[in-house]
């Protein structure tokens, strides 16, 4: 069970988690939460184009909270207007801003409509219904044959994330470790017992090159890493515990010791009625 306490402050929204008994003694009993807190930032950093370093600021209050991993992530909803209509908001934004919330701690919600870049700025333009679906609609957005080539461009590419989150465990469950923050680009590791995940992201309106440690991903040298996002080409290699990269202008990459394999799962391709999914076996 989550609940909703719509405040950018950790230090109120920390409080109605449960697990604990607060100074009224009261447990409130709620597993989780909206994570308000990171949700204020990560618009500001990918819908306004602001500074990255604010969002590893909200993360860094994680210790408030009795279990940060339950919170659920978020960069849309209904109350403060859906992404793509934030001043300054983009397709790169969006994608941007998907890749955070399905590779950061916590768990992933996504509002109906975003993965198309669907706008509306307030209420009740932020609840209008999803393009299709029901007879007479002038156009059937669950279809490719429905969608822009903007909205599919932007579709896809969420739909790999999602799958990357679902095949990748240590993205649902690793624990999240800072390696590299700057004003415009953050890298992060997701590590469990068994294995690691870097996510790298480059908020900048050009391309940058830097690199970083990778020694609390645990991370040996030698290791090869292959981006599955594909945003950068061939492998990397982590030499004397750091890696380098040069990143696109508002790109992200998803790094993955080579021989990482899938676990069950597979990206079914478009059908007739360019549905796809996520298939697991």
């Amino acid at each position: 069970v989550f609940g909703e306490v719509k405040d950018g402050d950790p230090v109120h929204v920390s409080f109605y988690q449960g697990g604990v008994r607060r100074f009224d003694g009261i447990d409130t009993g709620l597993d989780s939460l909206l994570d308000f807190p990171l949700f204020y930032p990560a618009r500001r950093a990918f819908g306004e184009g602001g500074s990255v370093r604010e969002v590893a600021q909200a993360l860094s209050k994680d210790y408030l909270y009795t279990n940060p991993g339950l919170l659920v992530t978020l960069v849309g909803g209904h109350d403060d207007g859906r992404f793509m209509s934030e001043k300054g908001a983009s397709v790169a934004g969006a994608k941007l801003a998907h890749t955070f919330i399905l590779t950061t701690r916590g768990v992933p919600q996504l509002y109906y409509g975003d993965e198309i870049g669907m706008t509306g700025p307030d209420e009740p333009t932020t609840r209008r219904d999803f393009p299709g679906g029901f007879p007479g609609d002038a156009r059937d957005a669950f279809t490719r044959a429905g969608r822009t080539p903007e909205e599919q461009e932007l579709f896809d590419y969420v739909r790999r994330v999602v799958h990357l989150h679902t095949e990748l465990e240590p993205l649902r469950r690793g624990a999240l470790k800072d390696l590299y923050v700057a004003d415009q680009q953050y890298a992060y590791g997701r590590t469990t017992a068994r294995s690691s995940v870097i996510v790298v992201i480059n908020n900048d309106s050009k391309a940058v090159g830097f690199e970083f440690s990778v020694a609390e991903a645990n991370l040996k040298d030698g290791t090869r890493l292959e981006d599955h996002l594909e945003t950068l080409r061939g492998e990397m290699r982590v030499e004397r515990g750091r890696v380098s990269v040069t990143m696109p202008a508002r790109s992200a990459a998803v790094l993955v010791p080579r021989g990482t394999f899938p676990s069950g799962v597979e990206l079914e391709k478009d059908g007739p009625r360019g549905r796809g999914g996520v298939k697991t076996f």
